[in-house]
């Protein structure tokens, strides 16, 4: 009777599996999936983008306070607008530098993107990007907020620092082999210009 009730427990969580993860592309049916890739490609997809080990990506946005942000997310559109590709042949308006500087707002497309690719390619997608691109900027606002407790800052900066992080690791898991990344010189930009703001708007602060 235990084993029974193991084996039950096992299809149980097998189907628990399927019904949450596999169950979101119908395999039975090619018509569907067809009429699912026709939707995704009407959206709009890109074959190229730029490729970082989030590691670095976290780290060099944490050294630069947040900075390195906008570099990536440069970076990120100049790849994802050269490889845009839709059904109607249209364009997404602003270059990567306009992208980049509103980047708290594109990242909501930039993950949507991302997300379509990732079904297009049945790889693993991300978060709906309603929530990331939420997440980004409402993180930031609070990390910012001086009357936040100091826990409350760390914790916004957190929701801040985790969505590019967890982006690129689903754009790293795009390909078959991830190209080679060395790390740029140009990267460091970004942390100094961070110290710089940072410690500047902190001895403002001080003084006044």
């Amino acid at each position: 009777m235990e084993k029974l009730i193991k084996i039950l427990i096992g299809f149980a969580l097998l189907y628990g599996a399927y019904a949450l993860f596999l169950k979101k592309w119908d395999y039975t049916s090619q018509a569907k999936r067809d009429e699912q890739k026709q939707q995704l490609k009407e959206k709009g997809l890109s074959a190229c983008y730029f490729f970082i080990p989030p590691q670095r990506l976290l780290v060099l946005n944490v050294l630069s306070g947040g900075l390195f942000f906008f570099y990536w997310s440069f970076k990120q559109w100049q790849a994802v607008l050269s490889g845009y590709k839709n059904l109607a042949g249209t364009k997404l308006k602003m270059g990567p530098f306009g992208r980049a500087f509103w980047g708290i707002l594109s990242f909501y497309q930039l993950t949507a993107i991302v997300n379509r690719t990732c079904a297009y390619m049945h790889k693993p997608q991300g978060l709906s990007h309603l929530f990331w691109g939420t997440a980004l900027w409402a993180g930031l606002t609070v990390a910012c907020l001086p009357w936040v407790p100091w826990w409350g800052r760390i914790l916004g900066a957190f929701f801040f620092l985790y969505p590019p992080y967890a982006l690129q690791q689903h754009i790293n898991n795009l390909p078959k082999e991830i190209p080679p990344s060395k790390f740029r010189w140009i990267e460091l930009l970004p942390m100094a210009c961070g110290w710089v703001f940072w410690g500047t708007l902190l001895f403002l602060l001080l003084k006044f």
